[in-house]
């Protein structure tokens, strides 16, 4: 009997060892494949919203660099060229051109040829508009109508100068434009686009706060925004310190802020173009 019963009680120890293996693997198991599939949502997730790439063209008689942001998803059939300030480049629009792909618009970031020559950079601007229209940077043919010029700074009063010349653009956004000589009130009173102009805190950089006189001067302004607390910097993104030590401290959340109104900007007059007439719009602007 005993002999009996102590067999008996090893076979029940054995059997339990093996249910709680079981159980341990099947838990096991439940663990990987809650982890396998966290993995491959986050993986989903990290995808790029953007896809870049960089090319050479000529402006202005000089070669320099494009950045081209497209939508991931599927090809943009509209576009924002996005011109930064002075002694910049095209890098400090990144977070900028990454975000306008992922609302669906293709944004074109180029270095600008010069870097006091203002109305050189203009003219280049305009070229690289009339590029876009006949197939560039490896993107299919762009209307005008279908293209919103965006600058920053200096490159604000480059893109102004330049719509001026093209009177069939969906639209210019200038941000905190600068405007030494008068030449940016001038041609922005010769727009026949719709524009919106947004303005940082008045301080040296943006000549305190020149842009004002350049929205006032648009005749078809659709708004100006006031970023309050913003610095000249908070258009940019990424800055850097060389321009935070000269023209204010910026924060990731004032330059959250700036690119989300630029990108609702873009997205607002590419809709509206799309719904105007051309039949009104003359072929040159004077």
């Amino acid at each position: 009997m005993p002999g009996n019963f102590n067999s008996a009680l090893l076979a029940c120890a054995t059997a339990l060892r093996g249910c709680r293996a079981s159980s341990c693997l099947v838990k096991r198991l439940f663990v990987f494949s809650l982890s396998t599939v966290f993995v491959f949502c986050a993986a989903a997730a990290a995808q790029p919203a953007a896809f870049m790439h960089s090319d050479v063209v000529e402006l202005g008689g000089r070669d320099v660099h494009v950045d081209v942001y497209e939508p991931s998803a599927e090809p943009s059939g509209e576009v924002a060229i996005v011109a930064h300030g002075v002694a910049r480049s095209r890098a400090r629009h990144r977070d900028l051109g990454q975000a306008l792909a992922a609302a669906g618009v293709t944004a074109v970031i180029p270095d600008l040829p010069y870097i006091l020559n203002h109305w050189g950079n203009g003219d280049a601007i305009e070229e690289l508009v009339h590029q876009l229209e006949s197939g560039a940077l490896g993107l299919p043919p762009i209307e005008q109508s279908h293209l919103v010029l965006v600058g920053t700074s200096a490159g604000g009063l480059s893109t102004v100068l330049a719509a001026a010349k093209l009177p069939k653009l969906a639209g210019w956004v200038g941000l905190d434009p600068v405007d030494r000589t008068g030449s940016g009130v001038h041609a922005a009173s010769r727009l026949t686009i719709p524009a919106i102009v947004m303005f940082a805190e008045p301080s040296l950089c943006n000549l305190f706060g020149s842009a004002r006189s350049i929205a006032h001067a648009v005749p078809d302004l659709l708004r100006s925004v006031v970023l309050s607390g913003a610095s000249h910097c908070d258009f940019e993104g990424p800055t850097n310190r060389f321009c935070e030590r000269i023209c204010g401290g910026s924060s990731s959340e004032m330059q959250s802020r700036a690119r989300e109104e630029t990108v609702h900007a873009v997205v607002e007059m590419l809709r509206s173009s799309a719904t105007r007439s051309m039949d009104d719009v003359p072929e040159f602007a004077h």
